[in-house]
C-alpha cells in the first residue's frame, strides 16, 4: 500500500491507524502533529484513522527553541 508521508511516497506492508505508523517509524506522539489529506488530526482521533492506498499524511515534529 503506498502512502505519501512529508512529501515522500512511503509503502506499507499492511494497514495501519496513525498511531501505529508513528510507532512503526518509531517517531514520539507526544511531540509531533498530524496533518491527514490535508486536514489536523487530533491525538485523539490517531487510533481510529485507519491509513488507506494514496492517503497523504504531514508528520510535523514540535520543537522549542530560542
Amino acid at each position: 500500500m503506498r502512502v505519501t508521508v512529508n512529501g515522500k511516497e512511503t509503502n506499507l506492508e499492511r494497514e495501519m491507524s496513525i498511531a501505529e505508523f508513528l510507532r512503526f517509524k518509531g517517531i514520539v506522539e507526544a511531540l509531533v502533529a498530524v496533518e491527514y489529506n490535508l486536514n489536523w488530526v487530533r491525538r485523539e482521533e490517531w487510533p481510529n484513522i485507519t491509513l488507506k492506498e494514496d492517503d497523504r499524511v504531514e508528520v510535523i515534529q514540535i520543537m522549542a527553541g530560542g
